[in-house]
């Protein structure tokens, strides 16, 4: 039958499945469970992308009230932003990880792969369509225009050509303002728009109504007002990169959000609450300590109360108060004013709390706080003196100023010759005496000073027509900002601040604004360079003052030395005594409190020296004080045999000192005079205090207006090192040279 049925005709034949066509059949079956395994594995993981992974990375900004900022209390992530995000993140079960990022550059750092969203009020529009993938709206509003509340010349969009609109450079509504003929004035948030706009820098602000509604609510800010729509609604949502796959998950979240009234009960929270801000990092509390490097000399800002001796002023409570809201300690480092940034950047301290001036040349070097002072540069001269009424009248006069501080530059600015001093009481002092023409200064400082001390002797001649902000200042990126402009921040809200100056400037001189931000940093040059440029400047100042100085307080010192040296070997009981008494005082007494005797106190008794004299007289002292004990023990060390064979060969006490006593003690004192002499040199360092331009003094001059104090006070060191170094050979060779009085 087999046979049968496999030999049959055409009309019931069956041919057998060839081999080729078996192998097609089964590729084609093998394809289709491919693809069908390929779907189902995709429709599984794929198309559910946030769960896949179990994260849902989100960047927000961190500073942008109500909507993602820092819990004043807690110091935790919030806002109506953030807080959707977490939600969306429990509907989805995965956890929400957030990455703080400045605005700007919140769209770059999303395409870079830093997070997978952006939650920060992003608005919904078709640039943004044509380029991310943006969910559905969490948040409707609609643009609105902020005037001065005193400003009846804007109603609409139309009335905005030509005016100035303060808006963040990559929102949404600067590219609104700029349509409209407006010249847009970047800031880095709402809250500096706003201040600009109360500062009459600019004309108007246009934003969100969500933004600004929730502003006024908080604030009860009475000065600006809603005075137009842009007839724009705004919708905010998510935004991801292009064709990432989330959208499904993100609106799918949304829509149970919005369902079960979550949504709205979120809205409703942030939208009415605390829009204050606080730091989006906390390292200031993390240390747990707060450490403030601060003058102890500038009343009233930072000073010792005379009856306690406790440390106090404005600005030492402004920090404390800073402190007490961060919840930590401050400890006080008193440094003076003109090494006072060298000890920052050393790590001395966190920051400086010294009415520190807020200028292009402080920004581009240090982070400097939202200002706790703000005021004007007045002009102080004698109260009989009428010549200088305005900065002009200052060219060829000569004006006291701390050389690091801001007034110093305006100064000589101005054509006036600047003379260095350690504080403005100096200052003042320098100016009763006649020593200069005027001083430069905040009208903080001299209104407290003169309400203080109820001064006669000087006035105000002028204004500078400069405004100052004072701040903190600390460390370039040390991420201390937050905490300290949120602290200070809280301080202004509960009238803290204002406390604290009417209790020691007698009135209300607390900064409302936050420090200029449209000025960009001046032109630098290297270290190397400025080092490069000021070699001969610094060389000049070696040669002219420092070493003329060494030399010529060295030998009028080493006279005095001998004359004293003699006394004490004297048999007369009273030259004795008063040689051993000057000893002990010079000895027993500092150096500076020596120069600043011979040039601030003499004044009082009508005997005014200048700089350099008053320097050589309080160095030269000082030598003879040191050196006259070193003369004496080499004469003493002379046998009494030299003596007698003196005597011997006729020689009197003057003979016997000259020819034979003094030639061999001097041998025996080279080395430790020598060691005076280089002490010296470095010692001459002080005189910059009394205002002789020497060499420490000149890198001081140099350094302050551009901070690089390594590459310059490093320069000067080696020039004192470099002359050290010649006087030590110079030593050696006049060793050589006595050994021919030695007796052997």
């Amino acid at each position: 039958m087999s046979r049968s049925l496999g030999r049959s005709g055409p009309s019931g034949y069956v041919a057998p499945v060839s081999h080729h066509l078996r192998r097609a059949l089964l590729a084609v079956f093998v394809l289709a469970v491919l693809v069908t395994a390929a779907c189902g594995g995709s429709s599984g993981g794929e198309s559910d992308p946030i769960k896949s992974a179990g994260v849902l990375r989100v960047g927000t900004e961190g500073v942008y009230a109500p909507f993602s900022y820092h819990d004043p209390a807690t110091g935790e992530l919030v806002g109506y932003d953030v807080d959707v995000a977490k939600a969306v993140g429990e509907k989805l079960g995965v956890r929400v990880e957030f990455v703080e990022t400045p605005w700007d550059s919140i769209f770059a750092a999303l395409e870079a792969g830093r997070f997978d969203i952006v939650a920060n009020e992003v608005t919904i529009n078709p640039e943004r369509q044509a380029k991310y993938d943006l969910s559905q709206p969490y948040s409707v509003g609609e643009g609105v225009i902020v005037t001065r509340a005193d400003d009846n010349s804007i109603r609409s969009l139309a009335d905005i050509a030509g005016k100035t609109a303060a808006e963040n450079a990559t929102s949404n509504w600067s590219e609104v303002a700029r349509q409209a003929g407006a010249n847009v004035e970047a800031v880095e948030g709402f809250t500096q728009a706003i201040t600009l706009l109360n500062q009459g820098r600019v004309d108007v602000v246009i934003n969100d109504s969500i933004a600004v509604y929730a502003y006024l609510a908080e604030t009860g800010d009475t000065s600006v007002k809603i005075a137009g729509t842009v007839g724009e609604k705004s919708e905010q949502g998510f935004a991801a990169r292009k064709d990432s796959g989330y959208l499904p998950e993100l609106n799918g979240a949304l829509d149970e959000l919005r369902a079960d009234g979550t949504l709205a009960e979120i809205s409703q929270r942030y939208l009415k609450a605390d829009a204050t801000g606080a730091p989006a990092s906390t390292p200031i509390r993390d240390a747990g300590v707060l450490r403030v490097g601060t003058e102890g000399t500038y009343a009233p800002f930072s000073y010792h109360e005379p009856t306690t001796g406790e440390l106090t002023g404005y600005d030492v409570d402004v920090a404390r108060a800073v402190g007490d809201k961060l919840g930590v300690p401050v400890e006080f480092v008193e440094t003076p004013w003109d090494s006072i940034f060298a000890a920052l950047e050393a790590n001395r301290f966190d920051v400086v709390a010294n009415e520190v001036t807020i200028n292009p040349e402080r920004q581009a070097k240090y982070d400097l706080s939202t200002p706790y002072s703000i005021g004007e540069g007045v002009i102080v001269t004698r109260a009989d003196d009428d010549s200088i009424t305005s900065l002009e009248d200052l060219s060829g006069k000569r004006t006291a100023q701390s050389i690091t501080s801001n007034w110093a530059q305006v100064a000589r600015d101005s054509g006036a010759t600047v003379e260095g001093v350690e504080g403005f009481a100096q200052a003042i002092t320098l100016l009763n005496q006649g020593r200069v023409d005027a001083t430069v200064n905040d009208s903080i400082a001299v209104y407290a000073y003169l309400a203080e001390t109820g001064d006669t002797s000087v006035k105000i001649a002028a204004e500078t027509g400069e405004r100052s902000e004072q701040g903190f200042a600390a460390r370039k990126d040390s991420g201390f900002l937050p905490e300290l402009n949120g602290a200070l921040d809280q301080l202004r809200a509960d009238g803290t601040l204002t406390e604290i100056s009417q209790r020691y400037l007698k009135a209300d001189a607390t900064g409302t604004a936050p420090a200029a931000q449209d000025q960009g940093p001046p032109p630098t040059r290297s270290a190397l360079d400025l080092v490069r440029d000021n070699l001969w400047p610094l060389a000049k100042a070696a040669i002219t003052m420092t070493i003329p100085l060494t030399i010529i307080s060295f030998a009028i010192g080493l006279v005095l030395a001998l004359a004293v040296a003699l006394a004490r070997l004297s048999s007369n009981v009273v030259l004795t005594n008063v040689a051993r008494l000057y000893i002990s005082i010079i000895r027993g007494t500092p150096l500076l409190v020596q120069l600043f005797i011979v040039f601030y106190a003499l004044p009082e008794f009508g005997v005014r020296i200048d700089p350099f004299p008053a320097a050589v007289i309080a160095f030269s002292l000082n030598v003879g004080g040191y050196a006259a004990e070193i003369i004496r023990s080499a004469i003493l060390s002379i046998p009494k045999g030299q003596w007698e064979a003196a005597e011997t060969i006729g020689l009197d006490y003057v003979g016997a000192l000259r020819r034979i006593i003094l030639p061999q003690a001097a041998r025996v004192a080279v080395p430790p005079l020598s060691n005076t002499l280089i002490s010296l040199v470095k010692d001459t360092s002080l005189a910059s205090t009394i205002l002789v331009t020497e060499l420490l003094r000149q890198a001081q001059i140099i350094a302050a207006p551009t901070f690089e104090f390594f590459a310059l006070y490093g320069t000067a060191a080696i020039y004192y090192w470099v002359i050290c170094l010649v006087l030590s050979f110079g030593q050696s060779r006049l060793e050589h040279r006595l050994e021919r009085y030695v007796v052997r």
